[in-house]
């Protein structure tokens, strides 16, 4: 079991890598003015552009020239003519290679920042690398005042234009606080509901309450969620009075939270009902149950003890899945409700083409989803010990 963890473990980070280093190089082969925002492209000069590409470490002074551009003899340096305007000379900057650009995005994924008394980090002084401050402590920072302190902290870059300036880490834990803070809310109410419900359409199957439930995972399943969510928003504000649009700052916030978690929770509440379901009416169907029904045993009992116990398995798969997402947040409802969260963050840094955000959004997704996969393993082992990951016979 041991050994499986871990070689499970070493896959996932691996596909993680590989997420990561393609989503990296792709980044990178779009055209430099992707890098800089729309006032730089109007006010800076070219000399200013290739500093700050250097600075991002996207190009490097040419070895040949010097950065000058020309040649010992005067002529333009071919090396660095890619992006010149001026036949005559070269830019005296040259593309760094992808892979080089990868290799400093890794080394610098752990850093060592400088963080004073309060707790707020030192801009004034430039952060290290882990692997610098390491092999140097006592220089890397220089002499530092007193209550300072230097902190390790995971780095990802900085915000290009959708948050400029700051750090990629910091943008998406404050957008993923408020994702989770809806999405578990929503999460769990679903869950209880769709599984109960599913479990009272197996249990009265073909009855009125199952048509009704059957019509609603239909009617749900059939009409644009949009329109759904427009009526969802009208009647909550015209009959109850609630809130249309998220306010973390109004006075009663949970209020301003009620339909976007009621949107969230229909469509998810639906699923687990249908289902449910599904999996308890193929359990109902099974020779164990016959046979515990012929022993005595109530129906009632037989639903909670043995056919729910063997239909949630599945379910149960897909948890850990749907828990860790919550991080990502609802494109449709957060836009919807002006919710200020993960959800429509990725398809706006790709939009605004912020690649160091898109790069970490990329990065929590591809780590969330495949951690939820493992975790989902794992859980299905813990409530049905018959399902062993490992060994001969049936692995999963």
């Amino acid at each position: 079991m041991v050994k499986y963890i871990l070689k499970r473990l070493f896959q996932s980070l691996l596909t993680v890598l590989l997420v990561v280093c393609v989503v990296f190089v792709l980044m990178r082969m779009m055209p430099k003015e992707y890098f800089f925002t729309e006032d730089e492209l109007m006010k800076f000069t070219d000399q200013q552009k290739y500093s700050k590409l250097e600075a991002q470490g996207i190009m490097d002074i040419c070895s040949r020239c010097h950065g000058n551009g020309l040649l010992e003899d005067g002529s333009a340096c071919p090396d660095c003519m890619t992006y010149s305007t001026n036949p005559n000379q070269g830019t005296g900057y040259v593309d760094r290679p992808v892979l080089v650009q990868l290799g400093d995005f890794f080394s610098s994924m752990f850093e060592m920042r400088v963080f004073n008394a309060k707790g707020k980090e030192v801009k004034s002084i430039v952060p290290v690398s882990l692997w610098q401050w390491l092999g140097d402590r006592e220089n890397a920072f220089g002499e530092l005042k007193e209550g300072y302190r230097p902190r390790l902290c995971f780095n990802l870059g900085k915000s290009i234009r959708l948050e400029k300036g700051q750090y990629v880490t910091d943008v998406i834990a404050v957008k993923m606080s408020v994702s989770m803070s809806i999405g578990l809310v929503s999460l769990a109410i679903s869950l209880v509901l769709g599984v109960v419900l599913g479990v009272l359409q197996a249990r009265y199957k073909d009855g009125l309450f199952d048509h009704v439930g059957t019509g609603y995972t239909v009617l749900v399943n059939a009409v644009p969620h949009l329109v759904i969510y427009t009526i969802i928003m009208i009647a909550g504000a015209s009959i109850f009075g609630l809130p249309m649009r998220y306010d973390a700052t109004a006075a009663e916030p949970w209020r301003t939270m009620v339909l976007p978690v009621v949107c969230l929770s229909i469509g998810s509440t639906a699923g687990y009902m249908l289902w449910t379901r599904r999996y308890m009416v193929d359990e109902l169907n099974k020779d164990y149950i016959r046979l515990a029904k012929l022993k005595g045993l109530s129906d009632r009992k037989v639903m909670f003890r043995h056919v729910l116990k063997n239909a949630f398995v599945p379910l149960a798969q897909y948890l850990p899945y749907s828990i860790l997402l919550t991080v990502g947040g609802s494109l449709l409802v957060e836009r919807f409700f002006a919710v200020p969260g993960m959800g429509p963050e990725l398809t706006n840094a790709i939009s605004r083409y912020d690649l160091n955000l898109v790069q970490g959004i990329v990065l929590l997704y591809a780590t969330m989803g495949i951690l939820g996969v493992f975790l989902g393993d794992l859980l299905m082992t813990i409530i049905d010990p018959r399902i062993k990951l490992t060994g001969k016979g049936d692995v999963r």
